[in-house]
């Protein structure tokens, strides 16, 4: 332990020099320093004389009612792999023993108050605000067995602290509302958070009037299924139809090709393959063979498998009626001559 108070003392009387160092370098006529020390610490610039490695972030703290811990001192925070800086983060971190309440610096969007303000953030899960690169906080000592969640902080502690001083916005935008004498200033602020909305109470819902919604929901869902089904049903019957009719239309065509003279059997297969050009429907990839290319039984095999594949209806479902019947026929046929084919 002596060891790690010796280490921290160092630490922070070179802070402190760095510090004094850098307020030494502004300009003359800055605003005279108030309770608020209103320094603008450059985080980047220390955090890398400091040797910080690149995992971590630096903060300054100073607890307001300690005398010993008054003025700004800095120490590193790893992140461990975070991208964020959560308020449990810091009160993890925070290198004074005790109970605090911590309040954060954050950047005004539009440069009001002197360029930045102090808040109060609500639970230890909130995101911490950074400030020029780094994390400031002040800290307020609590009573032993006190809770530390900012919700518990003194009612008297603003939610929103205005970073400036009682001759104005500080140079270094810095300050703190709650050490203004406020007789001396303006009362626009307070009225505006007077008439600042509170919170909003919780929208009810109409349990009756959702499950009504939901129940017309279901039944458009249910009433356009049934409808697309009584269409795909027409539709189907109508392709049916067609095929029926095209069936009638192409029989002598297709058997004419298929079968032999008396129609009770089917050709021999090397005379369906090499006809098969003059059977199949426009656009089909079949080409011509001649019956010199069918002579062995294994380019028989090879054709016969290709016609196969190119006619099997599985591959037509969305064609036309009548590819649908061209396709069909021209695979019973070439099946049932290919069956006595390798039976013989």
């Amino acid at each position: 332990m002596s060891l790690f108070a010796a280490s921290f003392d160092t630490l922070k009387k070179r802070t402190t020099q760095l510090l004094d160092n850098l307020d030494k370098q502004k300009d003359d006529k800055s605003a005279p320093e108030t309770q608020d020390s209103g320094i603008d610490i450059p985080y980047p610039q220390v955090a890398a004389a400091m040797g910080c490695r690149e995992d971590s972030i630096l903060v300054s703290y100073e607890v307001q009612n300690d005398p010993k811990d008054r003025e700004t001192a800095l120490y590193v925070m790893p992140l461990g792999g975070a991208i964020s800086v959560t308020v449990a983060m810091v009160r993890a971190s925070f290198p004074l023993p005790g109970n605090y309440h911590l309040r954060f610096k954050a950047p005004t969007a539009d440069g009001s108050f002197g360029g930045c303000v102090w808040i109060d953030l609500a639970s230890d899960q909130d995101l911490v605000p950074v400030f020029n690169g780094g994390v400031a906080v002040k800290a307020l000592r609590l009573p032993d067995g006190s809770p530390g969640s900012p919700s518990r902080a003194p009612s008297q502690a603003s939610r929103s602290r205005p970073a400036t001083s009682a001759q104005g916005a500080s140079p270094h935008g810095v300050g703190d509302l709650m050490e203004l004498d406020l007789s001396k200033g303006s009362h626009k602020d307070a009225q505006a958070q007077a008439k600042a909305p509170g919170p909003q109470p919780p929208v009810q819902l109409d349990r009756a009037k959702l499950v009504a919604e939901r129940q017309a929901r279901e039944k458009r869902e249910y009433e356009e299924k049934i409808k697309r089904h009584e269409e795909q049903k027409k539709r189907d019957a109508q392709s049916k139809k067609e095929k029926l009719e095209l069936n009638d239309v192409l029989s002598k065509e297709l058997n004419d090709w298929a079968k032999t003279p008396d129609g009770q059997s089917y050709k021999e297969i090397r005379t369906l393959l090499s006809t098969m050009h003059s059977v199949t429907w426009e656009g089909a990839s079949w080409q011509p063979l001649n019956l010199s290319e069918l002579v062995a039984d294994s380019n028989i095999k090879k054709y016969y498998r290709k016609a196969i594949l190119m006619a099997h209806p599985d591959r037509h479902q969305s064609a036309s009626s009548e590819q649908q019947v061209r396709a069909d026929r021209i695979f019973n046929a070439l099946n049932e001559s290919f069956k006595s084919f390798t039976s013989s």
